[in-house]
């Protein structure tokens, strides 16, 4: 190990491995399904709570039990291995054991967001040849109005209020407008508890490298994408976080507030606090204000996007955190600022740890990196996990770079994707070791402590033509700029059109005062542009806006926003 660090190349020196033990380092990766590794992992644990959904306490037997009936339905329906079940649900756990159910028969569960426009949601059946889907009632006029457009043959209706505590059910049907829809006199369309009615035995589907699911991309740069991973993927990714000594005891809650249809809602918000037996408070997504969840439920661990961590710190409420263990960041970039203040927030109300900010994407079962216990660097994403390798990569040369020198973030590691839906192969290359690397489309750099730093995205650059020159202007590098001025929380650069430079960009700003001079404040950032950037990087335009569009899992939605300013 001595001489290795003498090379200066993240990938053959490893410095991350320093942070593990021995035990950690030589460990075995589970080869297990899904459903084979939550019941080794919780044979034993079957009194214990698996879940709490809003007043109803679920053991671990329970979830077990409602999970071998779902698989027994899903089976009676004609349900067979290798088949593909679309599930357009919210958190519920109706949903987790669908997801389960699925895996335990050998099919494969489509998960797509119910927020998806019928083009999408049409094109996601369609490519899957679903013939079954289950959904809630929220959504079951789009699906009515999308039916007759797919390969349906079976379509199953849930209510997330069927798992809540007796009051909590009334109160939100009655009051909230939450009550079960009449379905259509079709019979493809059948209700929930009819469905799993009709389960048999089935036997456990073992093949832990096959397809298991498949969740879509954001979509921040491009169009969405359908990621199939396998089960060996997503607990490669879960049971690498539990080596990063992360501090999971059993009898410990985790907020399950991550959309269950992402990557990282099934991942490492799912199957990693039920594989290590903790009790998931599982939430509809954006139904809850985290502070109120913080109050009254006092989770240990929570994973969250970094919005929701900003606007925490915003409100600056006076919350006991001392119960909060491990408050981990995921699914974007966190500019330093805005982790000091988190991070300051946190330390005032009492809570015992950093913000964890970590590093993943859809193609590698959403985690790859993170900061844990007494492994801290501000700014960055983390060290890889123990049993993965993140490197940067010239984007000429395609060499890999040393420390600190920044290029593409490639990463090796055993969660990856078996590939797209669609069968493109534009993101993983086999490099010069054979091994095959996912090129993410992030710009970063590795220190030689073996941190992982992001500076920005690959293809968010415009082309700014000039006396006849042409220059590749990336966005991340004014966003870099503009973020060391005191008056910016966060900016959004956008390349728009231009008459004779071809393309120009504008700042959409977001200012730390919310009630700053708007004139000043672009009058004041026009001059520091003048003095920091050359002429290519200065904004041409800028808007002063409260909030960012994001995409359906939390990100700023740059094609949004790009959309939004040259259709003015």
């Amino acid at each position: 190990m001595n001489e290795q660090k003498l090379t200066g190349y993240p990938s053959i020196d490893k410095p991350w491995l320093k942070y593990y033990s021995e035990e950690a380092i030589r460990a075995e990766l589970p080869e297990d399904t899904l459903y084979e590794n939550l019941w080794k992992c919780n044979q034993d644990n079957l009194h214990s709570i698996a879940m709490e959904y809003y007043g109803n306490r679920i053991s671990y037997a329970t979830l077990f039990e409602n999970i071998d009936k779902v698989a027994g339905a899903l089976a009676a329906s004609g349900i067979r291995c290798g088949d593909t079940v679309t599930v357009c649900s919210l958190n519920s756990p109706e949903t987790v054991y669908l997801l389960y159910g699925i895996n335990k028969i050998g099919a494969i569960a489509n998960m797509v967001s119910g927020l998806s426009d019928t083009k999408e949601l049409i094109r996601y059946i369609k490519d899957t040849n679903s013939k079954l889907l289950v959904t809630i009632d929220n959504f079951l006029d789009k699906i009515i109005a999308i039916q007759e457009h797919t390969s349906l043959e079976k379509i199953v209706v849930m209510n997330v209020t069927d798992s809540m505590g007796k009051m909590t059910r009334i109160a939100a049907q009655y009051l909230k407008g939450m009550k079960p829809k009449v379905l259509p006199d079709d019979c493809r369309f059948i209700k929930w508890k009819n469905f799993i009615a009709k389960g048999t035995s089935v036997e456990t589907f073992r093949d832990a490298e096959s397809v298991a699911v498949i969740t879509y991309t954001g979509g921040t740069t491009g169009g969405s994408k359908g990621v199939m991973l396998s089960s060996k993927a997503i607990i490669s990714t879960a049971y690498q976080y539990i080596l990063c000594d992360a501090g999971l005891d059993r009898g410990q809650t985790w907020l399950q507030f991550f959309p269950l249809f992402i990557a990282y809602g099934i991942g490492p918000s799912l199957h990693l606090p039920l594989m290590a037996g903790l009790t998931l408070i599982v939430r509809i997504p954006m139904a809850d204000r985290l502070s109120d969840i913080l109050k009254k439920y006092k989770p240990n661990h929570i994973l969250s996007g970094p919005a929701m961590w900003t606007q925490l710190a915003e409100d600056n409420l006076n919350i006991d955190l001392s119960f909060l263990i491990e408050p981990t960041s995921g699914g974007d970039k966190l500019p330093v600022h805005l982790e000091e203040k988190v991070n300051a927030y946190l330390k005032r109300q009492g809570a015992k740890g950093f913000l964890m900010n970590g590093y993943g994407l859809s193609e590698v079962s959403a985690g790859v990196a993170t900061n844990f216990k007494n492994v801290h660097c501000l700014g960055s994403v983390g060290v890889p996990f123990c049993k993965n390798s993140i490197a940067a990569f010239d984007l000429e040369t395609g060499e890999e770079l040393r420390y600190g020198e920044e290029g593409e973030i490639c990463i090796l590691t055993p969660s990856l994707m078996n590939g797209y839906i669609s069968g493109e192969d534009e993101t993983v290359y086999i490099h010069q070791d054979g091994c095959k690397w996912l090129h993410s489309g992030d710009l970063g750099y590795i220190s030689a402590d073996g941190f992982v730093f992001i500076t920005g995205r690959i293809k968010r650059y415009f082309l700014y033509i000039a006396n006849g020159e042409q220059k590749k202007v990336f966005a991340a590098d004014i966003e870099k700029v503009l973020l060391t001025h005191p008056l910016i929380e966060n900016c959004a650069i956008i390349p728009i059109a231009h008459k004779t430079k071809n393309q120009v960009s504008k700042a959409y700003i977001k200012l730390k005062d919310r009630n700053a001079d708007i004139a000043d404040a672009e009058h004041t950032l026009r001059k520091f542009c003048c003095e920091n950037l050359a002429e290519c990087f200065r904004p041409e335009a800028y808007e002063f806006v409260s909030s960012y569009p994001l995409t359906k899992i939390g990100k700023i939605d740059y094609r949004m926003l790009e959309h939004q300013a040259n259709h003015k």
